[in-house]
């Protein structure tokens, strides 16, 4: 393993969530070419979480949502997204975080994740188990669903698939805080359609540290190395223990 230092990763994640708070609820947002939001905060966080790697890291690679793919051929990738849920951010609601995830040869192998708002920061690294601050988490593997369970969507799954899921669903308006919800045993699920790499990579590996899976909604497994050119992801994804994961594919197809 590299020489990163989990716990600067997470200053870095605090810094950078010190520095998006500050536009909070007063905030210019303007539209990319995709249609989605982008903000200051969002072009600010980036420059700063990039400044740290390159001084800390310079023989790594990083991409990024707002700055693009750079050297993606290195053994360690950073694949950073500012601020996840920047739909959120802007509309003053509180499920937005910085997202830090660290790649070696493809693979997710460090994750944090800090939730400014609520204070929370979720981390992995390459071998220990996942915490949320300093408590442990592990994903939630019921052996049956009542009306009180609930799996996360996305903001578009009306729109885009039919669920029949006995419990709750529930849009955060973030990926990242989707697989920290069922990191941490609360969500017994995640539905995720559209996405990049820098949403998934800190989350890939504090739900893997969790003992949760992902897989798509085909059943197959998802290859990430296929995803460091800055490509979506080719299908939609569950993420859920492994005893889940088959159960809760089974509730749900896509429209037509």
């Amino acid at each position: 393993m590299s020489d990163v230092d989990i716990a600067e990763v997470q200053e870095w994640a605090r810094e950078g969530g010190a520095l998006a708070r500050r536009y909070f609820n007063n905030v210019a947002r303007q539209r990319k070419a995709d249609r989605s939001w982008v903000t200051q905060a969002d072009v600010e966080v980036e420059t700063m979480l990039r400044e740290r790697i390159a001084a800390r890291h310079p023989e790594h690679g990083v991409m990024g949502e707002e700055q693009g793919v750079g050297a993606i051929d290195r053994e360690y990738v950073w694949s950073i997204d500012p601020i996840d849920g920047t739909g959120a951010f802007v509309a003053g609601l509180p499920l937005w975080c910085v997202s830090i995830g660290l790649m070696r040869r493809g693979k997710p192998c460090l994750g944090v994740i800090y939730l400014p708002i609520l204070d929370d920061c979720y981390w992995a690294d390459a071998e220990g188990p996942a915490y949320r601050n300093d408590e442990q988490i592990s994903v939630l593997t019921a052996q049956t669903i009542d009306g009180n369970d609930w799996m996360s969507v996305s903001s578009y799954a009306h729109r885009s698939f039919t669920i029949s899921f006995p419990g709750k669903t529930r849009a955060l308006s973030s990926i990242a805080a989707d697989l920290c919800y069922v990191a941490r045993g609360s969500a017994l699920g995640a539905l995720i359609g559209r996405a990049n790499l820098w949403d998934l990579a800190a989350g890939m590996s504090i739900l893997r540290a969790a003992g949760g899976v992902i897989r798509g909604l085909s059943g197959a497994d998802l290859e990430t190395t296929e995803l460091l050119d800055g490509r979506k992801l080719p299908e939609p994804i569950i993420a859920a223990a492994p005893s889940m994961i088959d159960t809760l594919r089974g509730y749900v197809s896509r429209k037509p």
